[in-house]
């Protein structure tokens, strides 16, 4: 009995004693909550603080020499916006044989406007003489009645052949050049064209472009990017290039060598930033961090301060980006090296324990 007993004991240790293990071992991340974790907190409290809702980084000059925290000035860009895209050769064959048969019907015109007057005086005279004691029979006065009116209809008729002509190349190459053809504007302009000593360029520019096309543009040949022609703007073109999406415009260049038809890259001429166009800047990408798909940098306020701001990557250069003055200053200190360090610890306090919940 007595030999029973102590093993009923010795059992009921063991299970006690395993009872106090499985407490222990589930519970240790809630006894280890209990205990302050010192170091985290407080590094974290004292780098991370808060303005006016603005949230800022603080640093001592040793933290950012042991972290290898760089700083540099951002630095002015006389950069202009790239408007590079495809840009074709075009015929005016068709264009020519649209001149020669508006000029012919015009021809006609002027031959029928003179036919008309006298048709007209003719049919006048013999309408006074009629009256006058019938010196001229009835069906004299009505065949010359019939010359007149057929002449006239024959007139109006070529009115519209050339109304018609006028509409097509007005739908197919806009008004400037249709002036060429139908008031004879830009006279040296299309003799150069007609005798294939200038091309017109259809160019077409991204839809984020400028509303006013680039004065002049710079031309290069898909297989030899070195050769540059300049081509000088036109005007609008009515018709979109259905291959490349963008608005589309005519361009001038005075060179026989560009092949009819055939495909050339067109950019913009760098000519230098004027006053209205404001100041760009440039963005190493060395000081560029992303977060939740945008892209910031940190500014330095101060010794000790940081700052993050966003900026815009619409466009990018060889090295990082070019932006508009707008957050970014000139000048201003941004960090170059240990940006992903500060972004890091930024956000170190929004990371919560896996159990806070």
């Amino acid at each position: 009995m007595k030999n029973k007993l102590n093993a009923f004991l010795v059992i009921q240790a063991i299970l006690i004693l395993i009872l106090v293990w499985l407490l222990t071992y589930f519970g240790r991340d809630e006894f280890n909550n209990i205990k302050p974790n010192t170091d985290i907190s407080k590094n974290t409290q004292s780098l991370l603080k808060t303005a006016n809702g603005v949230n800022y980084i603080t640093l001592s000059s040793e933290i950012q020499s042991n972290s290898g925290i760089k700083i540099q000035p951002v630095q002015p860009s006389t950069y202009i916006k790239n408007l590079t895209n495809y840009a074709s050769v075009l015929s005016i064959d068709l264009l020519i044989e649209q001149k020669n048969r508006f000029n012919e019907i015009k021809n006609q015109i002027s031959l029928l406007s003179n036919e008309l007057d006298r048709d007209k005086k003719n049919y006048e005279r013999f309408k006074a003489l009629n009256d006058d004691n019938k010196n001229i029979s009835d069906k004299a006065l009505q065949e010359m009645k019939v010359n007149f009116e057929n002449t006239k209809i024959k007139l109006q008729a070529t009115q519209e052949l050339i109304t018609g002509i006028k509409q097509n190349i007005r739908a197919q190459w806009g008004e400037i050049i249709l002036s060429m053809i139908d008031i004879g504007a830009r006279k040296e302009l299309f003799d150069f064209l007609v005798q294939g000593k200038a091309r017109i360029v259809k160019v077409t520019l991204p839809e984020n472009a400028n509303d006013q096309p680039p004065k002049n543009i710079s031309l290069a040949l898909i297989d030899n990017l070195n050769e540059k022609f300049l081509a000088s703007y036109l005007a609008e073109s009515p018709t979109l290039d259905k291959s490349i999406k963008g608005k589309t415009y005519f361009y001038i260049v005075y060179s026989n060598q560009l092949r009819i038809d055939s495909k050339v890259i067109a950019s913009q001429v760098q000519d230098g930033l004027s006053s209205e166009s404001g100041k760009y800047l440039a963005i190493p990408k060395e000081a560029v961090v992303w977060n939740s798909g945008q892209a910031w940098v940190y500014v330095q306020a101060s010794e000790n301060k940081f700052f993050r701001k966003s900026i815009e990557t619409n466009t990018e250069s060889s090295n990082g980006w070019i932006v508009k003055e707008n957050q970014i200053k000139e000048n201003d200190l941004i960090v170059i090296n240990g940006a992903q360090l500060l972004l890091s610890e930024e956000f170190k306090y929004q990371i919560k324990n896996e159990n806070d919940d």
